[in-house]
């Protein structure tokens, strides 16, 4: 398993390269191979004997930033699915089972009607700018928020996989139709943007962002590996964790804190972007098996090979335009989900 695991490992590791490689050279303007180089190796330097200023704008300040967060994002969505799916006990939950997609939406959306009220109609364009600045942060604590109202909602003496995805679900179906009818009633002239944040999206993500999403990745990373065996324990079952010394309550709440720190710091950056982390969880699991340890080395990998094509795809296929990353990921996931039900039958 070891030796299959490196080999995984290193072949995912190739495609991710690949693909940035990809992502760097194409989209609405392609670069070539030699003007990429340049760009990156005589960046800064006013003695290089290269000079694109084209390219290296294009390299430095739209594609590498992008780039970046889109490998980061898909990291974050897949870790994030592959403990829901171990602490849930249930291979067809995400990010979305437990509100974190529907309460950074609302949250966002709200961020843009507020700062639509607050700029007033003098400049139509104003409240984007002042609800973009900080919506990172508000659309995360938004997930942070639903995922503790579905925690406190599930708990009856304790908590179980089954209830708290029932209570996941109930409150997403809220949150969703909350975030509608704030969109048709309140923030008319906010539709657009929120619309274009709601369907996931690198579009416009700079070292900001990815300076925003680093510290929420580095946390995360510093707690998983003190929780690693209790997410092994909870996929045997309650009572058999329980029995091998495992407190059952407490190490289930601190791996859904920190699924819901990895999914919601993603999509307080992009946007909610579905399916990456039960496509990703499944594949991993799959590839190394039902062992967390293991599958936390691959998913991640596979996260940002599939978030990193998603992109490129959405950028070529209507180019000068672009699909949303959201939008890709839908048109993958949906049958794949689909396919992963009616093998459960």
């Amino acid at each position: 398993m070891q030796y299959r695991l490196r080999v995984g490992a290193i072949f995912l590791l190739g495609l991710v390269c690949v693909s940035a490689i990809a992502n760097l050279l194409f989209g609405a303007v392609t670069l070539s191979p030699e003007r990429v180089w340049f760009a990156m190796i005589g960046h800064g330097d006013p003695a290089s004997a290269i000079d694109d200023p084209v390219a290296e704008e294009i390299i430095w300040n739209l594609r590498l930033p992008r780039l970046l967060v889109g490998a980061l994002i898909g990291a974050h969505f897949a870790i994030a699915g592959s403990l829901l799916q171990a602490v849930l006990r249930n291979p067809l939950a995400d990010s979305g089972v437990i509100g974190i997609n529907a309460g950074a939406g609302l949250a966002a959306v709200l961020a843009f009607a507020v700062a639509e009220r607050l700029a007033g109609d003098a400049n139509p364009y104003l409240h984007a700018a002042l609800s973009l600045d900080w919506l990172p942060l508000i659309a995360c604590g938004g997930g942070i928020v639903a995922a503790a109202v579905v925690y406190r909602l599930s708990w009856n003496g304790g908590s179980t996989p089954v209830r708290l995805v029932l209570s996941g679900i109930a409150v997403a179906g809220l949150l969703s139709a909350l975030t509608t009818g704030i969109l048709a009633g309140w923030a008319q002239a906010s539709t657009e943007t929120a619309l274009a944040w709601l369907s996931g999206s690198l579009y416009g993500r700079d070292w900001a962002h990815l300076s925003t999403l680093l510290p929420w990745t580095v946390a995360g990373l510093c707690l998983l590996p003190l929780l690693l065996r209790g997410a092994n324990l909870l996929q045997l079952g309650d009572e058999v964790a329980a029995t091998r010394g495992l407190r059952v309550e407490r190490s289930r709440f601190a791996l859904l804190l920190v699924a819901v720190l990895f999914a919601a710091s993603a999509v307080g950056v992009v946007g909610p972007v579905g399916f990456v982390g039960l496509i990703v969880a499944h594949i991993a699991r799959l590839m190394v098996g039902p062992d967390i340890r293991n599958q936390l080395i691959v998913s991640p990998l596979l996260g940002a090979l599939l978030v990193l094509a998603a992109d490129l795809i959405g950028r070529l296929v209507l180019v000068p335009a672009e699909l949303p990353i959201g939008v890709v990921t839908s048109l993958l996931g949906v049958p794949f989900f689909l396919a992963l039900l009616a093998r459960r039958r």
